[in-house]
């Protein structure tokens, strides 16, 4: 009862320096919680535009060069789709969002153009939050670069003669600006049985995912080391470009979270560490009656370490409601609305209330020296 009776007293003595620690200690977990809750969803909608610039891995047989596949040459070398969902159940790869291709150039109404049967091959453990960036194509459908469908003088909806078979325009897609504005893209058993190769591909696409952690060198190294194993015979090329740009995108979300981190801890142990010293030096009379009626320093540093440290908890939960609550309320109107559901993420507040606690304790330990090298009898014979 006197321990509470005592840190109740020193609140009511010094409530404005208490008040203003307390908000100050709020504000710093409001923007930390602010800052790694939007963090978090940020991280996860940048991953959901950068997939969106496209498969970044091509894989085609390792006699083949890769000029013959980029350029759509007529000595591609076929192999069976058959090797996609090998690939696939590979689980340990990197590659995921596999695409099986069969491509060739055709005459289609007079125009060269070319004509790509794709199939997406899904893996064991790809979720549906994000999905394939290439969507399956229905048969008898046909999928047009607005470039083939400018030469081809068709619009949505209209059919479309392909080697004597009919097939629906169901889509026109957005100008890219490479060779895919050319394309037309069938489902492909539709390709195949046009072209007469049943159960044929001569490429597959795939994404790479990052999640190993590392340089984007050691990605690549840890990638090509089980693909040679999981798939021999293959090679598998990438789109640098696409691989940097996901990479450093990854990197600054991760860095910018970690040095903000450090940021608020350290102004956090500053503001507690000056406010402790000063406590320390207008509470020395009261120090020095409590140690000459029998109490101990480490009764006299509990009081000061429990007030802190109840200080802190209470911070860090308010803190946590208003940095989560508004990560929420300005973020959601932004990010990519086909992630997760933006929220509070609860799980991360006992972590919070150990870290801030923590700073807590350390920083009100540092004047506890002081307070250590006190003489009690010199403090009561100078009152």
């Amino acid at each position: 009862m006197m321990f509470t009776r005592i840190i109740m007293g020193h609140l009511r003595h010094k409530w404005v320096i208490n008040l203003l620690l307390f908000l100050t200690m709020t504000a710093l977990v409001s923007l930390y919680v602010f800052v790694l809750n939007t963090n978090r969803f940020t991280a996860r909608s940048m991953q959901l535009i950068m997939k969106n610039m496209g498969l970044n891995q091509l894989i085609i047989p390792e006699s083949q060069p890769a000029s013959d596949t980029y350029l759509c040459m007529e000595k591609q070398l076929e192999f069976p789709e058959e090797t996609t969902l090998e690939a696939a159940r590979h689980t340990e790869l990197l590659s995921k969002y596999y695409l099986s291709v069969l491509q060739e150039r055709m005459d289609v109404s007079g125009s060269i153009l070319v004509l790509t049967g794709v199939r997406p091959v899904p893996r064991p453990d790809e979720t549906e939050e994000k999905g394939n960036p290439v969507k399956p194509i229905k048969a008898g459908t046909a999928r047009l670069g607005p470039a083939a469908a400018a030469l081809l003088g068709t619009r949505e909806g209209q059919p479309l003669d392909i080697k004597g078979r009919t097939f629906r325009v169901a889509a026109i897609a957005a100008e890219e600006g490479t060779l895919d504005d050319y394309r037309v893209f069938l489902n492909l058993a539709d390709m195949q049985e046009i072209v007469g190769k049943p159960g044929k591909i001569n490429a597959i696409l795939s994404f790479e995912c990052l999640h190993v952690g590392g340089s984007l060198e050691q990605i690549h190294r840890y990638q090509k080391e089980r693909f040679a194993t999981a798939l021999p015979g293959f090679k598998q090329l990438n789109s640098e470009g696409i691989a940097r740009g996901r990479y450093y995108a990854r990197q600054m979300t991760e860095k910018y979270q970690y040095h903000l981190m450090g940021l608020v801890a350290v102004i956090t142990l500053l503001i507690i560490v000056i406010t402790g010293f000063q406590e320390v030096a207008e509470r020395k009379y009261e120090t020095g009656i409590l140690v000459a009626q029998g109490a101990g320093y480490v009764y006299i540093m509990g009081l000061y370490l429990f007030k802190t440290l109840a200080l802190a908890i209470l911070a860090t939960g308010v803190g946590f409601v208003i940095g989560g609550g508004a990560s929420v309320l300005l973020t959601t109107p932004f990010l990519v609305t086909q992630t997760k559901e933006i929220a509070i993420l609860w799980e991360n507040l006992p972590p919070m209330i150990l870290l801030i606690g923590g700073v807590a304790l350390v920083a009100e330990c540092i004047p506890m020296i002081k307070l250590i090298r006190m003489d009690p009898c010199l403090i009561v014979m100078e009152d």
